[in-house]
């Protein structure tokens, strides 16, 4: 996944300048507090820094939700960290999920149809804009209780959380998966990334209530036009177009269509690409099965993303096969079968996960023939 030089030096620069902050504040525990030994001193700094970390998260996800719902949006999930909330056909549930690249995450099904002018400003950085109001309030009651070294350390991380947290999700930026303030600078004007983006929302809010990707409806997943493939949210459209094409057992189809994406569409998010490239080799193993096309697609750097994405079953699906017929090794094979059984059990979309279930077991049966 390609960055561009603003985007390579900015991510390092801004998390340097936030742990360095951080840091000055945890050292004035060794300052303002007698008794403490260095060590015991930087542990408490830090146990106050993930307080305040934890804290600014669900600081930052709740008002996704609150702006969400004062924008006619409807609860869908709530995550932080790897706790979820998902709305069921049961109600509401506790769920276990992590996503790489997302400390937490407030997703919601949008108002009104596949067209409507429908708000999007306020969901997407009502976040951002929460904390930055709270690391504000929490400067000023620093300054009230400096005579309590305890509460002036966690009031001024609090603070430097609550502006790293903005500035990492306010500044637009691309990476595994797009922050919130890309997605606002693309939906602000732009009807087909607004239309793209409400059908994305309306589709996890589908899958979330147990109905299956292939039972949408077709116009939601029809190509955009070329000169939009440059949008991350509208390659939304794409990407779904090919899970939906795996769902209904066109597989050959998908094969062509994932290979127009990747070489054409170039908005897509990492996570996006590498689930593609996921499903790429997995198909490779069922069909001709060629060792040097898997391991061009299976670089270095592809192997590192696909560590980070182990939660997603597309990916564990794919490491399942790879071990079975390219690595050729069943001691693997037999460990990731355990992750993905385990995944599959823990995974919070039932009916996509029977879906992906049933993908692996059509190929392993495929394999024994």
């Amino acid at each position: 996944m390609k960055k561009s030089t603003l985007q390579k030096y900015i991510v390092p620069v801004m998390f340097i300048i936030i742990g360095a902050a951080g840091g000055i504040v945890i050292s004035r525990i060794t300052d303002e507090i007698t008794g403490l030994s260095f060590p015991v001193a930087i542990a408490v700094g830090l146990l106050l820094f993930g307080i305040a970390l934890y804290i600014h998260i669900i600081i930052h996800e709740g008002d996704h939700c609150l702006f969400g719902l004062l924008s006619g949006y409807r609860f869908v999930s709530f995550r932080v960290g790897s706790l979820m909330w998902l709305r069921t056909p049961e109600g509401i549930k506790r769920k276990k999920y992590s996503l790489a690249g997302t400390g937490g995450q407030c997703l919601m099904e949008p108002p009104g149809d596949i067209n409507a002018d429908f708000p999007v400003v306020l969901y997407n950085m009502g976040g951002v804009i929460v904390n930055l109001i709270a690391a504000a309030l929490f400067w000023l009651l620093s300054l009230l209780c400096r005579n309590n070294p305890y509460l002036h350390v966690f009031c001024s991380l609090m603070t430097v959380c609550g502006i790293g947290l903005a500035l990492t999700n306010g500044i637009p930026l691309k990476g595994l998966v797009n922050n919130d303030g890309s997605n606002t600078l693309e939906l602000i004007g732009n009807p087909a990334a607004k239309r793209a983006f409400w059908i994305s929302m309306k589709v996890n809010a589908k899958i979330s209530d147990g109905i299956s990707i292939a039972d949408l409806p077709e116009e939601w997943f029809e190509m955009p036009e070329k000169k939009d493939y440059n949008s991350s949210l509208i390659s939304y459209i794409p990407y779904a177009r090919n899970d939906r094409l795996l769902t209904l057992g066109r597989f050959d189809e998908a094969a062509e269509l994932r290979k127009h994406i990747l070489a054409e569409v170039t908005g897509l998010p990492g996570i996006y690409r590498a689930l593609l490239q996921s499903e790429d080799i997995f198909y490779e193993l069922t069909h001709e099965n060629r060792k040097e096309i898997i391991d061009s697609i299976y670089t270095a750097e592809f192997a590192k993303t696909v560590k980070q994405m182990r939660s997603l079953p597309p990916i564990l699906r794919m490491e399942c096969l790879k071990a079975k017929l390219h690595d050729h090794d069943d001691a693997k094979f037999k460990k990731n079968m355990a992750e993905y059984e385990k995944l599959l059990k823990e995974y919070p979309y039932a009916t996509e996960g029977e879906n992906d279930r049933r993908l692996l077991n059509d190929a392993l049966k495929q394999t024994e023939a």
